[in-house]
């Protein structure tokens, strides 16, 4: 059985560095002006950069973030879990507005849960 492929393949010599990036929805415990706690079944490194994306009342918000600790957990289901806070970097003005109105109505603690 011959080749099937339709471009060339190049051998690469040496190392080659790359990166993945995945998407996981976690749960937003609590959220300030400044950052927010989330929890994960994944540990995010210390002081490591990620996107956080938010969906709430039809926004479509993401943020840099800056992972600033990370405690493990157990959580309901008897599953190691982690309560990761993370920094925002570069905020936008309508998640901050959001924001705003999540500590407005007293949401602060479970916005997003």
């Amino acid at each position: 059985m011959g080749d099937r492929r339709i471009r060339p393949r190049f051998d690469i010599v040496g190392d080659l560095w790359g990166s993945l990036e995945t998407v996981l929805p976690l749960t937003l415990k609590n959220v300030s002006r400044g950052g927010a706690l989330i929890h994960s079944h994944v540990p995010l490194p210390s002081q490591s950069v990620h996107r956080l994306a938010f969906h709430a009342r039809g926004h479509d918000l993401s943020v840099p973030v800056r992972v600033s600790h990370v405690d493990a957990v157990a959580s309901a289901d008897g599953e190691r879990a982690y309560l990761i806070g993370v920094e925002f970097l570069a905020a936008q003005p309508a998640l901050l507005e959001l924001i705003e109105q999540w500590l407005a109505a007293g949401e602060g603690e479970a916005a997003g849960a």
